[in-house]
């Protein structure tokens, strides 16, 4: 009977990584963006990922992001693989999918080098709106 929930869970948080738009990277935001934003939030919040987990990613974002992409390009790239690590290590349903969602945004970002600022701050919006909405919704 345990079986019946997790598989909710999974398909639903397959359905929210569907939702995900790589043009929100690309091209921007639009009003879908935030909504999805508080109600990914809610979902990792729901999946015991702490507010903390998500500030020492964050933190990383911001340095990169105050050094400028194009001479921390090697730093952003690194990203992937250190919360992959970390998810694995953690072993939280709510890492798990926030790593996989930070994925998808990280392959639009670096899919070229057109824009590569612009993308990469729209990518900087994404995670600190996440954040935003995961603390707004009692993240611990």
């Amino acid at each position: 009977m345990n079986s019946k929930p997790t598989k909710n869970k999974e398909t639903n948080n397959r359905k929210i990584l569907e939702d995900f738009k790589s043009s929100w990277i690309t091209d921007g935001f639009d009003s879908q963006t935030i909504e999805y934003c508080e109600n990914f939030a809610k979902e990792i919040k729901n999946g015991d990922l702490t507010t903390s987990q998500i500030r020492n990613f964050f933190g990383e974002v911001k340095r990169i992001q105050m050094k400028g992409i194009q001479s921390e390009k090697n730093a952003f790239y690194m990203l992937k693989p250190k919360l992959a690590y970390t998810a694995k290590r953690a072993n939280k349903p709510g890492l798990d999918l926030f790593k996989d969602l930070m994925s998808k945004a990280h392959q639009a970002v670096i899919s070229n080098e057109e824009n590569l600022e612009k993308k990469f701050k729209n990518y900087v919006d994404l995670l600190e709106a996440i954040l935003a909405y995961h603390k707004a919704h009692g993240g611990n």
